[in-house]
């Protein structure tokens, strides 16, 4: 594990430490290493950091999580990071307390409080001007895994007992967003809809068509989808037709919430008791949220994180699950769920199903990709292949051809 303070990417992060800590604090030694492996993480560069410091003649140990730019130019562009690492940090800065704090005011006891997202300990968007984007932006974070928080397997997807204790907890972040428009709207609109503000550049564009004409080709190699051909072209162009600047949709409301819109197995953490029941979970990685239908982060959820046998026998009870949670969080709130009718959200899904299927099956590429096939990030430049995954790989082609019968189960394809 490296020690020296000189290879560790962030610079200056006694200087940022002392912005929450305070003038005396002082880092005598760390030690770092990185969070996640190649292919776990596209988006950013994330570090661990074991960091023993004094204060005020006291010894204190800190173990935080630091996320940083990606290295690659060709991802700094897909991702939009001068935006989306603004965005990000504000929310886990400005918009998450915001949400502790309604809960508190609505009577919710302190014990049931719902912290969705990991504490927030320091950030900047800048290393010579904390307000202006640059490689040196960070976003400093507890680390969960320190605290006995794990990540489930993207490839074998979650279980039912996973699935139902991660879609309570969307439900409550949606449900707390609206409840937070609704009883402070003047706050919303100065602090939460800036960080719900979604505009995808030309470079983040033509990456996400590449991923999805790349799957489209795969589908039309594979003879169990031959079948699916047509419909599968119609609900490409369908998703193509409202992704564009000129069609984004506005969500009825009362219904608009914060969309996180990468709600999958690898952001999120859950912790466990002794026998190995779930108690907690964090939600992490806010860089793409939108103001939406919460139900399209749902859509996503279940197509994307479910195991094969679990949506298949389960996908309605999962969708019922979602809805109640929501309302019940609503109840909590002291919001009027006469305004959030079950039939209403129910249209909303159906509507927003054939809209998420783009993403759903290029996704596949990094959800699938095997373990291993994905080299360091820093050295890409312009790969458009990053993203792996084929129909020589089995697990790539079983979860494509079975978004194909989710899909055609619920009724979801543009005919």
């Amino acid at each position: 594990m490296p020690t020296s303070n000189n290879m560790l990417p962030i610079q200056d992060l006694e200087v940022l430490l002392k912005q929450t800590y305070g003038p005396d604090f002082q880092i005598n030694n760390m030690k770092w290493k990185p969070l996640t492996d190649p292919g776990e993480n596209f988006g950013s560069v994330i570090l661990a950091i074991n960091i023993n410091a004094q204060q005020n003649d006291k010894k204190r140990t800190l173990n935080v999580v630091v996320k940083l730019p990606p290295r690659s130019a060709y991802l700094l562009d897909l991702f939009d990071s001068p935006l989306t690492f603004k965005k990000e940090l504000t929310f886990y800065s400005a918009v998450a307390p915001e949400f502790l704090k309604l809960q508190d005011e609505s009577g919710i006891p302190r014990e049931e409080l719902s912290v969705i997202v990991p504490q927030f300990v320091a950030g900047r968007l800048g290393l010579k001007d904390p307000q202006c984007f640059d490689e040196q932006a960070a976003i400093i974070l507890e680390n969960l895994k320190d605290q006995d928080y794990t990540m489930q397997d993207r490839i074998v997807g979650l279980d039912k007992i996973h699935m139902d204790f991660a879609i309570g907890h969307l439900a409550k972040l949606h449900a707390i967003t609206i409840g937070l428009k609704l009883k402070k709207p003047e706050l919303f609109q100065k602090t939460v809809l800036p960080v719900l503000n979604y505009s995808s550049n030309e470079d983040a564009m033509n990456g996400v068509i590449d991923m999805v004409t790349k799957t489209h080709e795969d589908y039309k190699k594979m003879p169990e989808a031959e079948s699916y051909l047509d419909r599968i072209e119609k609900t490409i162009k369908h998703g193509f037709h409202y992704s564009t600047d000129s069609m984004v949709e506005t969500a009825e409301e009362p219904w608009g919430t914060l969309v996180h819109n990468d709600f999958w197995v690898n952001n999120m953490l859950f912790k466990y008791n002794e026998s190995g029941k779930p108690i907690n979970m964090k939600i992490v990685d806010f860089q793409l949220t939108a103001y939406d239908y919460g139900v399209k982060d749902l859509i996503f959820f279940l197509i994307s994180s479910s195991q094969e046998e679990v949506m298949d026998d389960h996908l309605d009870d999962m969708i019922d699950l979602y809805y109640n949670s929501f309302i019940d969080y609503l109840k909590l709130l002291n919001v009027d769920i006469g305004l959030f009718p079950k039939s209403k959200f129910i249209e909303h899904l159906n509507q927003s199903a054939p809209k998420k299927f783009n993403q759903c099956i290029m996704m596949v590429q990094v959800i699938q990709a095997a373990r291993g096939s994905v080299t360091e990030t820093s050295t890409l430049n312009g790969d458009k292949d990053i993203f792996t995954g084929g129909i020589d790989d089995v697990n790539y082609k079983r979860k494509l051809l079975h978004i194909l019968f989710t899909f055609d189960r619920k009724g979801w394809f543009v005919n």
